[in-house]
């Protein structure tokens, strides 16, 4: 029996060292393909990053170009304006004498265009205020009423 007894214990340690070398060489192939993983990991990583850096710096680019033609633009209405202005300032010489002219006609027109009613005293005692009317204003009792053309005489 005994040599029955170490056949069964020779067999059970070569079983063992089977399994053994078995779930070795599974965590290898784990451990193998983590690595793998990781790499990937890394790299996917690493091709993101360069993408979004890529894509920063177009955007940046493309900002500079923004501002630089929005510059040029701002510049470009800036010299239309001024020769705008110069052009209205050289029309405007000759026209400065008859402004002038005008707003003293005018100043004159307002100053006669109403007429002040003074105010009144009222029973009480206190005043009424006075009364602006603007030159030709009619009051509504004064203006005529629109006849249809039958009833006009």
């Amino acid at each position: 029996m005994s040599e029955i007894q170490e056949l069964i214990d020779n067999f059970e340690r070569i079983e063992i060292k089977e399994n053994d070398k078995k779930e070795d060489t599974k965590e290898q192939k784990i451990e193998q393909q983590s690595n793998q993983d990781e790499s990937k990991d890394t790299i996917v990583k690493e091709t993101n990053d360069d993408q979004k850096q890529q894509q920063e710096q177009d955007q940046q680019n493309q900002n500079n170009k923004d501002d630089l033609n929005n510059d040029q633009f701002i510049e470009k209405q800036l010299e239309e304006a001024l020769t705008n202005k110069l052009i209205i300032q050289e029309q405007n010489k000759g026209e400065k004498y008859q402004v002038q002219d005008q707003v003293n006609i005018d100043d004159q027109l307002q100053k006669q265009e109403h007429t002040i009613i003074k105010g009144t005293m009222r029973s009480d005692g206190t005043m009424r205020k006075d009364i602006k009317v603007r030159a030709g204003y009619k009051n509504a009792d004064m203006v005529q009423r629109y006849v249809i053309p039958q009833k006009r005489k």
